[in-house]
């Protein structure tokens, strides 16, 4: 899940730029960094290992579905923006923000309980972006769409722009891939994303910014090759 993962040795412009105290190696690196430790990063690999082999369709499934968390919010502390969930089997709660991420990746079914814990009503799941929105969102975006990340789609989540719960649509315009890492985070770091006619623009913190200039976010292989082209 590291962005610097791979070796990355300077151009000639750069060791131009190095040579006349321009540039300093390791600072670009050093601005990417985020604030885990090494355990809590193992354990979002570890995390991020279960989830690509959930998704991949060679996995065995239990009762026909993939092995799935069951995380239980209450509708009104949802509505409110306050409270907290649980999860199976866990005795300490989990954040209100946390929730709405697993709804945001995963979807949810909702459950009616009457006055005496009797189960009222049971809505069918709703899932979220479905196979064919992922690819479509996959293709646009090439993987994590935070500048200098390179989570591969294949490992990424679709993150709705605008919230699903503030009425964002689960439509194509209004997802993007983000890494876990970044999804988890994208409400408390400061970087701000955005839909300009279909594609992602991505806005850094202020720490790494100064400017708070809106940049593309991810880009296609194809995007990449092709320029557009020009009328006469």
């Amino acid at each position: 899940l590291s962005a610097h993962a791979a070796p990355k040795f300077p151009t000639e412009e750069e060791q131009a730029r190095m040579a006349a105290g321009q540039l300093i190696p390791g600072a670009e690196a050093a601005a990417l960094s985020d604030d885990r430790n090494g355990s809590q990063k193992r354990a979002d690999i570890l995390r991020g290992v279960f989830e690509a082999a959930t998704r991949d369709a060679g996995t065995p499934t239990m009762g026909g579905a993939a092995p799935t968390v069951m995380i239980h919010v209450n509708q009104a502390d949802l509505t409110a923006g306050r409270g907290v969930g649980w999860i199976d089997g866990v005795e300490a709660p989990i954040s209100l923000t946390s929730v709405k991420q697993a709804l945001c990746a995963g979807g949810f079914q909702e459950i009616r309980f009457g006055p005496h814990n009797e189960v009222l009503s049971l809505s069918t799941e709703n899932r979220f972006f479905n196979r064919a929105q992922r690819r479509a969102i996959a293709a646009r975006d090439g993987g994590c769409v935070i500048p200098g990340c390179t989570v591969p789609a294949a490992w990424c989540e679709v993150h709705h722009v605008i919230p699903w719960h503030r009425g964002g649509k689960t439509e194509i315009d209004n997802g993007v891939l983000l890494c876990w890492y970044h999804h988890h985070s994208i409400d408390t770091s400061g970087w701000n994303i955005r839909m300009i006619r279909g594609t992602p623009q991505i806005r850094a913190p202020y720490c790494y910014d100064p400017t708070r200039t809106w940049r593309p976010g991810g880009g296609n292989r194809l995007g990449a090759r092709q320029a557009p082209p020009t009328l006469a």
